[in-house]
Formats: C-alpha cells, structure tokens, sequence
C-alpha cells in the first residue's frame, strides 16, 4: 500500500473516474477492525489496477470522505433526502445499523462503517457486497451482506455518517 497524502487520493479518484475504472475508498478510525495504526487512515483502492493508496491524520477525514462518496455513489448520497428511496424494505441488520447510528449520533458518539465490494481487500467472501456497522461503545461489529450493492442502505447509513458532530 503506497502512502500519499489525502489531495494525492482526491486526484488518483478523479483520474479513475475519468478512466471509467474500478475503484472504492475506506475511511479507518483508530481502533477500527482493520486499522492496525493509531491514526485514521483513508484507504483508496484502484481495484482495476489492484493498486491501494493510504493517507494517515490525527483528524477524521470527513471533507475528503465527503467528495469521495460522492464521486463513487452519486451526489448527494451524503446527504438526508427521503425522496430519494425508493421504499424497498431494508433488511434486519441494515435496519438495526440505522437505529444504532442515530441512537449513536444524538448522544455524539462517533462511530462508522464500511461497504466492502466484492472484490475489496478486506472482504473476505468476494462474492458479496458487505455493508459493515462498527459500533465503539459495546464493540460490536454488524454485517449485512447481498449480492448487490447495497443502495438503498446506503442512502439511509451514508447522510447519518456525515451528519456526526464528530
């Protein structure tokens, strides 16, 4: 994994983009499940190339994550809009995610999550998406996987992460 600073990731995303390649980023909180570093770490993976790229802060890198999953889900899944479901039910863990994050934000604990492509470096079953919810308080871990990508949980879960005090 190549250290870069985060501007570097904002560029190599552009360029992919632009490249119609495969690609996907993690945000990694100290403690997170696959941080071994004390830092944040933003993860970006060019999957097409298999190339990964890392920058380490002592601060969330909330803003770059912000322009990030925009770029890879769509505009404005970062932010709240009702409108923009389509109704399908989500499942019983998506649902419990969702009611653990706002439970979380309104006491202003930090807390995140992960989707894991298929073909992603810390999915261990390549034959599924999978949308993982780290909970910091009692340290559980929550999957929901599909054979799908998951939009509508991440219409729900996306606006809750970038909605955090923290």
């Amino acid at each position: 994994m190549k250290k870069v600073i985060d501007t570097e990731i904002l560029k190599i995303a552009e360029k992919l983009v632009k490249k119609e390649k495969k690609w996907h980023f993690h945000i990694l909180t100290p403690g997170c499940v696959f941080n071994k570093d004390k830092r944040f770490a933003l993860v970006m993976e060019n999957s097409s190339d298999k190339k990964q790229f890392v920058s380490f802060s002592l601060k969330k890198p909330a803003k770059t994550g912000q322009i990030l999953v925009e770029m890879l889900h769509g505009k404005g899944i970062s932010k709240k809009n009702p409108s923009a479901r389509s109704g399908l039910k989500s499942s019983r863990k998506v649902t419990q995610m969702v009611e653990r994050a706002i439970e979380l934000n309104n006491k202003g604990f930090a807390w995140h999550h992960h989707l894991l492509f298929p073909d992603c470096i810390f999915n261990k079953d390549s034959r599924y998406w999978t949308l993982v919810f780290e909970d910091p308080l009692n340290g559980e871990v929550i999957k929901d996987m599909s054979k799908e990508k998951p939009r509508e949980a991440l219409k729900e879960i996306e606006p809750l992460f970038y909605a955090q005090k923290k």
